[in-house]
């Protein structure tokens, strides 16, 4: 006698609860989030006036909880946080503001307070991703699904039971259109040696890109190299642009 090797609807749907979870666990294996910051091309030099020598001082954090923490699981997701970074917030943003004064050529970083021109303090606003995602995109990933088992199955039943664990499968398994939005925003601080505020600005760099990924996928490496560093890139290019003028202005003074 033939066996009937049709799954049972209990069955189909156990493996297609597998399916989720090794999907789950296959993307949740994460490493330490690095910050992997490009390389500076523009030349803000001050031409024909003595490079100013500034003093690098603390970077205060002043990024809102939701930041600090992470937040969400699924559709709404703000990442990364702090225990995923592989050294802290504030130490990523000093060496990215570090290299980009040193390659636009704008000042001459000194390592001594008594060495400095001026010294410059940060106060780290925002530096952050979140992806979001529609319910919709999934519903209409699991609708294709459960109409290939309708087309697919040989009666009903059997209909009902395969689009029943196609329509999972394919809710979990096909890319869908998710939105990431990085953002970084800085307040620098220029002081004199005595400790008088000289100028001060915060700019804020956005980028925000439209991708697809699965429903477990979970690319914050990736994510913060294509767009929390640009982020960056840009609050900085802002910051650096107001500084140069100021500088410029006040020469000689």
């Amino acid at each position: 006698m033939i066996q009937n090797r049709r799954f049972s609807l209990p069955r189909a749907l156990l493996l297609s609860s597998l399916i989720f979870i090794l999907l789950g666990v296959a993307s949740c294996g994460t490493q330490d989030i690095v910050f992997v910051y490009p390389d500076e091309a523009i030349d803000f030099q001050l031409r024909n006036l003595k490079m100013p020598a500034v003093y690098i001082d603390a970077v205060t954090d002043m990024r809102p909880l939701e930041q600090r923490t992470g937040q969400g699981h699924f559709f709404t997701i703000i990442y990364p946080k702090d225990e995923a970074w592989e050294v802290p917030a504030t130490q990523i943003y000093a060496e990215a503001l570090a290299q980009d004064l040193d390659q636009t050529n704008l000042v001459e970083l000194v390592p001594l307070h008594a060495q400095a021109d001026y010294i410059l303090s940060m106060d780290l606003l925002s530096l952050s991703c979140e992806l979001k995602r529609s319910p919709a995109s999934f519903l209409l990933a699991a609708a294709i699904g459960a109409g290939a088992g309708m087309a697919l199955g040989d009666d009903a039943s059997h209909r009902l039971k395969l689009g029943a664990v196609l329509a999972v499968i394919t809710a979990v398994a096909v890319p869908v259109p998710t939105n990431n939005y990085a953002e970084a925003e800085v307040r620098l601080t220029l002081k004199d040696r005595t400790g008088n505020i000289l100028w001060q600005k915060s700019c804020l760099g956005e980028i925000e890109e439209r991708i697809y990924l699965t429903a477990t996928a979970r690319e914050d490496q990736q994510l913060v190299n294509e767009h929390l560093t640009k982020a960056v890139k840009r609050a900085n290019a802002c910051l650096l642009g107001q500084m140069r003028q100021y500088l410029l202005e006040n020469a000689g003074k």
